[in-house]
């Protein structure tokens, strides 16, 4: 499926193609026809058993029925390609993939559309926020104006009503001229140098309190209350929990671990050693608390531990997976009092840079993650039952991503019937050898492990000559 150009009426073009990986199933397959508003059809194709069948494009294929649900299977699915304005692609980051009580899925995405001045992490300067959703569990897409049913990622409502919202500014953006003042505050400037001609800093945290329904708010910075930070990322989410504690994580450090800029080093490599904090308020956001969750010091790469991944309950108990580096060993810290205290970073086997755990509703855990170390690029998830202590083999989602770069966000969710979901965000290369990105998808059995490639019983050689002459 492609953003078409804002000129145009027509939002989308609908196109995906699908691919089952697993034993030959029977497949029972009904095909209503059914036209999107945008008057686009949708094409699906499904390899079956090594038997390729495909949907015409003007039948809309709902959801297979597989007979023997106990073998492993999987089907591969193309959600979304970028669309192409005056020779260049837009770009996108996708969401966190969210699913709700009737099975249906719903997928954020902010579209960065190309501009004279560039994306980057600090500035996106043509940038669109929009929804996509799925009522046949991940088969087709369409943007939709509807709101997502997704629990906000950073906001909560209180017992008595008040909501209360708490999140950064990302990066704040200045003239050039200002770095020298800003380095002598004690922060860590980005300089983009003259070509981009702007510097950036993210330290700070604010709150904002709701007592009429979110018609008025009250917003007062919070990041007044912590320890000074040379860089500071918001990455939350804001949690209450069952004794009414209210718990946001980030990832920062001090004026003591911050590099000086070194243009000649990648911004990863001389921003400073961050450590991660959970921090705790107990009294309804008034005051809050920063608790280090791990020392940076701990992690085996110059940024210390950056990303958070939380899976967090409301009766405190807390698991956290963390980013280290680019192919680099994810590890994982837990806590068991609403983060007032924490176990120790676990090494995990998991090497990526996104690597996100589902809890799933018998308990065990999932974690999917890209794999761009090495080709052959792509997909990755790893079970565990016991919180991360032991890990089960790697299961090989997708292999078929050309490109590391751009491989990002793999986030899987659970069916009603216990099937899984896993969508991520990529990139390809067009029939003109110019990359684009994509959002990709699968769903998948749980007790997939890898395509079916059953090992049959080796033929008779036949004869080498076969002709009549040599046989008479």
């Amino acid at each position: 499926m492609s953003i078409c150009s804002r000129k145009s009426k027509d939002w989308c073009r609908v196109g995906a193609t699908a691919g089952y990986h697993g034993p030959a199933q029977t497949v029972s397959v009904q095909q209503p026809r059914v036209k999107y508003p945008m008057g686009q059809f949708f094409y699906l194709t499904i390899l079956i058993g090594g038997a390729l069948s495909s949907v015409n494009a003007d039948l809309l294929a709902t959801d297979p029925v597989f007979q023997n649900t106990s073998r492993p299977w999987k089907i591969d699915v193309e959600i979304l390609h970028a669309a192409e304005y005056e020779g260049r692609y837009a770009g996108f980051s996708k969401g966190h993939l969210y699913i709700d009580k009737d099975d249906r899925l719903w997928l954020p995405l902010e579209v960065y559309f190309p501009d004279d001045q560039p994306n980057t992490d600090a500035y996106h300067p043509l940038q669109m926020a929009i929804l996509l959703i799925s009522e046949d569990k991940g088969l087709t897409w369409e943007i939709t104006e509807r709101a997502s049913p997704a629990p906000s990622h950073n906001r909560v409502t209180m017992p008595d009503g008040a909501i209360i919202e708490v999140g950064g500014s990302g990066w704040i953006r200045y003239p050039r001229s200002e770095i020298k003042r800003l380095q002598a505050e004690g922060y860590y400037v980005w300089d983009l140098g003259p070509n981009y001609d702007y510097c950036a800093i993210v330290y700070d945290l604010w709150q904002r309190r709701s007592v009429d329904s979110g018609k008025t708010w009250v917003k007062r910075e919070i990041y007044k209350q912590l320890p000074f930070f040379a860089h500071f990322v918001a990455r939350g989410p804001l949690r209450l929990l069952d004794d009414g504690t209210l718990v946001f994580f980030g990832y920062g450090y001090g004026k003591d671990r911050r590099n000086d800029n070194d243009v000649r080093k990648p911004i990863a490599s001389k921003r400073g050693r961050s450590d991660v904090y959970c921090l705790r308020s107990t009294d309804s956001g008034e005051t809050w608390n920063a608790v280090r969750a791990v020392d940076g010091h701990l992690s085996p790469t110059e940024v210390g531990f950056t990303e958070t991944f939380p899976i967090i309950n409301g009766d405190g108990n807390m698991f956290v997976v963390l980013r280290t580096g680019l192919g680099r060993n994810a590890y994982t810290i837990s806590s068991s009092d609403g983060g007032r205290s924490w176990t120790g970073a676990a090494r995990t086997s998991i090497r990526a840079k996104h690597p996100l755990p589902t809890l799933l509703r018998d308990g065990i855990i999932v974690c999917s993650y890209q794999r761009r170390v090495a080709q052959p690029f792509g997909v990755r998830a790893r079970f565990t039952s016991n919180h991360g202590k032991t890990w089960s083999e790697e299961i090989v989602l997708r292999d078929d991503v050309l490109i590391s770069d751009g491989l990002a966000e793999p986030n899987t969710v659970e069916f009603s019937d216990g099937t899984l979901f896993t969508a991520f965000q990529g990139k390809k290369v067009d029939d003109q050898g110019r990359q684009l990105g994509f959002i990709g998808g699968c769903r998948w059995s749980r007790n997939y492990g890898h395509p079916y490639a059953p090992k049959l019983k080796v033929p008779n050689r036949k004869e080498k000559f076969n002709s009549k002459k040599v046989n008479e």
